[in-house]
């Protein structure tokens, strides 16, 4: 890295820096990472205030209108904003009708009807909680269970050990 210095003739002077080999780089990241976090909140309250402020100044146009009683102007201002937001509206209806069609198709048929009201968030819930039940298998007739012991083998019991060696013995075969 370099400073640079204006001297009095308006010409530039470069020094090189000290040495950086005594630096702490992680303080230096840590310092431009909370920099960067400071300018990034401070450009989105910058932004939010430009929003209020077109917001407040849109208001003011429509009152100014009414009060000029230019009401065809600010029918067609407020035509063109239901304009803009409408093609919005519709791809809202046909996601959220989609996404609960699926929701409700995960659901069990009995309570489709008392929950086709629900919001989409509540079905995701529903649907996810359903999901995450695991069920127990099924017991068969007959069937033996393997239990496999997983004890060191100085710690096993006499029995436990005849059945562990019956067991490597097995996986030799």
């Amino acid at each position: 890295m370099e400073e640079v210095q204006k001297n009095t003739e308006g010409q530039l002077d470069s020094m090189p820096e000290q040495d950086d080999s005594g630096s702490d780089y992680k303080s230096l990241y840590l310092a431009e990472v909370q920099n960067a976090k400071k300018l990034r909140k401070r450009a989105q309250e910058n932004e939010s205030l430009i929003e209020k402020f077109h917001k407040t100044q849109e208001e003011e146009k429509n009152t100014q209108l009414l009060e000029q009683q230019k009401f065809q102007e600010l029918s067609e201002n407020l035509q063109r904003q239901l304009d803009e937001a409408t093609p919005y509206k519709q791809k809202w209806e046909d996601y959220e009708s989609q996404t609960r069609e699926e929701l409700l198709s995960q659901l069990p048929e009995d309570d489709r009807e008392s929950l086709k009201t629900e919001s989409l968030k509540t079905l995701k819930y529903i649907v996810k909680k359903l999901d995450s039940k695991t069920s127990n298998p099924q017991a068969t007739v007959g069937a033996v269970r393997n239990v496999t012991i997983d004890k060191p083998y100085a710690e096993m019991t006499e029995a436990e050990r005849k059945q562990w060696h019956q067991d490597t013995m097995k996986g030799n075969r």
